[in-house]
């Protein structure tokens, strides 16, 4: 009687209801304020401003990879597929952040269910898939990041995309070529998602070299003449934007500082995901996977990088979901009490250990009214504004003059001479400066987005008029 008892099954039962309750809640929470973050004006996010900024250009028939001695000081950090694909909405939302929000979000839906098909591709138990599927949407930096006017999630839509294309069609050629498309779509929105074209391809090489070569030939063809193209189009402006201004600052400090919170968030999904990665490289049919982690682990170290943030972090736990649910139904099927007990305390485990550790939920927006006053103060300014807070100009559909990270970047780098914009503010340019720090407390130091320079000269000829939330606003001394 006792040993027909199915106590391991049941188990693991329990712990899998639990932890579709536990998922269930952050999922429904990240919809809920994703679906209010597309109602909200403002920027959300740094990098929102920049690229509502490009939007804006693009659909004016402007270049904004341009030559970077010269106003407006802009930079164009990634390829244009997500604001083409944003311009799709522009008719339903107009010039708002709600376009690329809207297409971020919907992304993050999709790449759910792309996660869904893989995990069910190789387990067939819906139920498992359908909680690897919603252990994406319950990623911390998914809650965090997939609520922004952002690149990141439909590059990562395009990745998972390619790599269960070519899971799924990889004994039909004429279907399997497709792949080239979505490896490319990855690549021109992010340049730095190479992820799931390196696992995809390795994986290929492994089973059918012919096919994979004719498949990285094309890539590279097709890849090369879009690349050639813009260049042609910008007068060389195209590379320069996106791999050599991109090149910021590499530190250990910010590589740990980001890495610690996965390693202590997701420990054991990390531990059990290179261990598996490890010994799914002599497994023909799962060795895609194996390769396709391995490769978006070693890519997500680049965010030591000087501006990266948790967006570098979201690929490779997504691919760790998997992982875990082709575990879990694995397991199920050998039906070994011993081995389902096992999995079901890892798995408590792991909730425990998101629970507790240093998750960035509390980094994520809380749904609340826009300090329409900024606003205001956008509209009746009819002169230059200077804005830590980007998005504010484009929002209001006025041009971004001056990005603070990038080009402070550019000039601790020496590659670019910030004596122009220096001099700009000594001269009182700007009719309204807008910023996230207090003049009166910090303008004798450099920081990441102002330098000493530009701090002691906005010190000294422009004092403070309000402050709304965060932000600092600032006239010229008459």
């Amino acid at each position: 009687m006792i040993r027909n008892l199915q106590y391991g099954k049941i188990l693991l039962f329990i712990t899998l209801v639990i932890s579709a309750i536990c998922m269930g809640s952050i999922a429904y929470s990240y919809v809920y304020r994703a679906i209010c973050a597309i109602r909200y004006p403002q920027p959300l996010d740094y990098g929102e401003g920049p690229i509502l900024n490009q939007l804006r250009y693009i659909l004016q028939g402007k270049n904004f990879y341009k030559d970077i001695n010269s106003p407006p000081y802009i930079i164009g950090n990634y390829p244009p597929v997500f604001h083409l694909f944003s311009i799709l909405l522009v008719p339903v939302f107009g010039i708002s952040f709600a376009t690329g929000r809207t297409i971020a979000f919907l992304a993050v839906i999709v790449t759910a269910y792309i996660i869904y098909k893989i995990v069910l591709h190789f387990t067939g138990n819906k139920l498992v898939s359908f909680l690897s599927a919603l252990f994406y949407l319950a990623i911390d930096y998914v809650y965090v990041w997939g609520i922004y006017m952002r690149i990141d999630t439909l590059s990562i839509l395009f990745n998972m995309l390619g790599v269960y294309w070519v899971i799924r069609y990889e004994d039909d050629y004429r279907r399997l070529r497709w792949c080239v498309l979505f490896f490319l779509l990855a690549l021109y929105t992010r340049q730095s998602m190479i992820a799931g074209t390196a696992g995809a391809y390795l994986y290929l090489l492994t089973k059918d070299r012919k096919t994979a070569g004719k498949l990285i030939g094309y890539t590279a063809l097709y890849g090369a003449l879009v690349f050639l193209l813009f260049n042609v189009i910008t007068k060389g402006q195209f590379y320069l934007h996106i791999v050599k201004y991109n090149n910021n600052i590499f530190t250990l400090r910010q590589l740990w500082f980001f890495m610690s919170k996965e390693l202590f968030t997701y420990t054991v999904f990390t531990i059990a995901s290179l261990v598996t990665s490890i010994i799914w490289l002599w497994d023909k049919k799962k060795r895609i996977i194996s390769l396709y982690f391995i490769s978006a682990f070693l890519v997500q170290l680049t965010v030591g990088k000087v501006g990266s943030m948790l967006n570098y972090l979201i690929e490779p736990v997504g691919i760790m979901g998997i992982i875990a649910g082709i575990l879990v139904g694995e397991a199920l099927k050998r039906k070994n009490q011993i081995a389902l007990v096992g999995i079901s305390l890892l798995i408590l485990f792991q909730l425990a250990n998101y629970y507790y550790g240093p998750n960035t939920l509390s980094w994520g927006w809380k749904p609340s009214p826009p300090p329409t006053a900024l606003d205001d103060y956008v509209e009746e300014t009819k002169g230059l504004i200077l804005a830590e807070n980007l998005g504010i100009l484009p929002a209001h559909n006025r041009d971004i003059y001056f990005d603070p990270f990038i080009f402070t970047q550019l000039y601790y780098q020496g590659m670019w001479d910030q004596s122009k914009i220096v001099e700009e503010i000594r001269e009182k340019k700007f009719d309204l400066i807008m910023l996230e720090f207090s003049l009166y407390y910090d303008h004798w130091t450099d920081s990441d987005r102002w330098t000493k320079e530009m701090k002691q000269a906005m010190y000294e000829n422009y004092y403070l008029i309000d402050t709304q939330g965060h932000i600092r606003v600032y006239k010229p001394i008459r």
